[in-house]
């Protein structure tokens, strides 16, 4: 069994040396799932189809292609997204279900802005129109995927890991009516507070979001998955500006403060609220581990 996932995760290897923008299969047209494991191109969202994206999959033998539960992976800021995959293919085998990992590449979505916080701000810092998120393109890969495969639901799940983790909490803020039926944001490095009077992005200020928005949100299924021993204030990767440092020195104090935060927004406006914490005993920032735990908890 080992041997056979040294040889999975070395092929896996190879379909992610793709350059971005080569596209050698019919990533948009007709059967793009011709295999088990593989991965396409995305370009058929109009507004964002100049910047094509990578999706890896992976699909247990004999799998129930049309009823199986899907779950869409989001990685890290390295947008390691083949390692996640290799994260989660015995995860898959094991719990029958089937894996979409996210490579937003950094030439076509450069920095955190275009990635972790979903390019509601453009460029120059204003605005964007909400057809240029990157948020607005998981629902539309969900529609390409439900169609190739003829899937008889109409519901996914989410995980993301560190920087995923900020892409799967902000995505539930931003795309209250998605699809997703159970999120997993795990180890976030900061958060965008459900708060309208803290400034983007670290709140909701002067964002489009509605009251009607934020009641959404907050009855979205999402656990915020934290490592107890995620709590290193040092981590060179770790954002250490004013506003983030006030949400707490490290992930895990960062983490409990969102939660804490997001209740009494909701109980301050009598919202139902659907997001838990989950604290994760004995993991500090491991993206592996952290997959099996999610992995266990919703499966």
């Amino acid at each position: 069994m080992k041997i056979f996932y040294k040889i999975l995760i070395l092929s896996l290897f190879c379909f992610s040396c793709r350059k971005p923008l080569e596209n050698d299969s019919d990533s948009n047209t007709g059967n793009i799932f011709n295999s088990n494991l593989g991965n396409f191109e995305f370009s058929s969202y109009e507004p964002l189809s100049n910047k094509p994206f990578n999706v890896h999959y992976y699909f247990p033998e004999n799998i129930d292609r049309s009823n199986a539960p899907i779950i869409f992976v989001f990685p890290g800021m390295n947008r390691d997204a083949f390692n996640y995959l290799s994260f989660w293919i015995p995860l898959a085998d094991a719990k029958n279900i089937m894996v979409f990992s996210f490579e937003f590449n950094s030439y076509h979505y450069p920095g955190g802005n275009s990635y972790q916080q979903g390019y509601i701000l453009d460029d120059n810092g204003n605005l964007n129109q909400k057809n240029k998120w990157t948020f607005s393109l998981i629902e539309p890969v969900f529609d390409l995927i439900k169609s190739q495969l003829d899937y008889n639901h109409d519901f996914y799940d989410v995980f993301g890991h560190s920087g995923g983790g900020q892409f799967v909490h902000r995505f539930i803020e931003f795309v209250p009516n998605s699809r997703v039926n159970r999120a997993v944001a795990a180890n976030s490095g900061w958060y965008t507070m459900p708060d309208s009077t803290i400034s983007f992005p670290y709140g909701l200020y002067e964002t489009d979001l509605s009251r009607l928005d934020i009641q959404n949100a907050f009855r979205k299924n999402l656990q915020i998955h934290l490592g107890t021993d995620d709590n290193n204030p040092n981590d060179p990767s770790l954002r250490k500006t004013p506003e983030a440092n006030l949400q707490g020195a490290h992930r895990l104090e960062r983490g409990r403060y969102f939660i804490s935060k997001s209740d009494s927004i909701a109980n301050n406006y009598n919202f139902s609220f659907n997001w838990i914490k989950v604290e994760v005993p004995n993991v500090a920032h491991n993206g592996q581990q952290m997959s099996n735990f999610a992995a266990n908890q919703l499966y």
